[in-house]
């Protein structure tokens, strides 16, 4: 079938603040869908302090083209994959920019994968989670062929963004390579498997995988899947804060789409800023965090997570910003 032109047109509109990418129809392999072009799918985008705000194109197999860009080798450098049907130049994209280049010399790769998750395709997106990962090791193994080692970049996912970032790391490791860490911020639950690793982000992926929990069991993945699992607030699926009226006496009723699964990249954020906002102690569930064990530092949940880290984590926030209850 030969969809028409239009059907394949990539728009926006906007929920609150959340701009959301739409089409008439899928990218993938289906009869109705619109045919992959990695060319326009897909593009990396790089943010520095030298360009913080107007991306340069990092094409895929081009090392002069690389470099002549504001790339530094010497910097650390983050590639951030976001969610369902979202754009790069939407909130979450640009929050989590703002506060890495606010807090270091950092590069910053946005992932713009938008027409692969576009609305309201979400079993197409899903499927397109797995199609993104190998394309992400691509250019994963592009970098390391630049000098960029695998396992000195941090790849950051939200939501069905988690989930293609988990494909990468295990495509990754059937050639021979391994990415340094992971972070999945509310990893996509709705058309994954909970019992196959293999069919969502899991520990291994990286060599080290971290993870945050802030809608379980409804957007986000319930289970713990990383080297660590944080569960802020008792692991519930409604932040504080989330609630309507909640909402409206703290002003922030724009969050009201998916509030408690974009906390995950909020909390994040926060972070940057913070390191030490958010202090976790280490117990088998919640009720043992509050009851049978004493709270304790363990580790600290967002940019100061790492290795040896390991298990489930629980902390708790405030229901609106500053969410770090440990202030800076």
């Amino acid at each position: 079938m030969v969809l028409p032109q239009s059907a394949c047109h990539l728009a926006s509109f906007f929920i609150g603040i959340a701009e959301i990418c739409y089409m008439a129809a899928p990218v993938g392999d289906c009869d109705n869908c619109c045919a992959r072009d990695d060319a326009i799918d897909i593009q990396y985008k790089l943010f520095t302090r030298l360009n913080p705000t107007v991306y340069q194109i990092i094409p895929l197999g081009d090392q002069n083209a690389l470099r002549a860009t504001n790339f530094n080798a010497t910097n650390p450098t983050v590639i951030y994959l976001m969610g369902f049907s979202e754009a790069t130049t939407g909130v979450s994209t640009k929050t989590l920019r703002d506060a890495h280049l606010s807090s270091g010399e950092y590069n910053f790769i946005s992932v713009d994968w938008s027409r692969l998750i576009v609305f309201p395709w979400y079993i197409s997106a899903v499927r397109n989670t797995r199609y993104m990962g190998k394309r992400l090791a691509d250019f994963v193994q592009f970098l390391e062929a630049a000098g960029i080692p695998a396992s000195s970049l941090h790849v950051i996912g939200f939501s069905l963004g988690a989930e293609a970032a988990g494909f990468a790391g295990k495509e990754l490791k059937i050639r021979g390579l391994r990415l340094g860490r992971i972070t999945g911020l509310d990893p996509a639950y709705p058309g994954y498997s909970l019992t196959n690793s293999d069919a969502h982000l899991a520990r291994g992926d990286a060599i080290f995988v971290d993870v945050v929990h802030t809608n379980p069991g409804i957007f986000g993945f319930p289970l713990p899947i990383g080297d660590v699992d944080f569960y802020p607030n008792a692991g519930k699926w409604i932040q504080p804060g989330c609630w309507v009226d909640e909402l409206l006496k703290n002003r922030e009723f724009r969050f009201i789409y998916g509030c408690s699964h974009v906390r995950a990249w909020r909390l994040y954020a926060e972070s940057l800023s913070n390191p030490l906002g958010f202090p976790a102690t280490l117990c088998r569930d919640w009720k043992s965090a509050t009851a049978r064990c004493r709270f304790q530092i363990n580790g600290y949940m967002g940019v100061r997570a790492g290795y040896p880290m390991s298990g489930k984590m629980y902390l708790e926030t405030n229901e609106s910003p500053p969410f770090a209850k440990n202030g800076p």
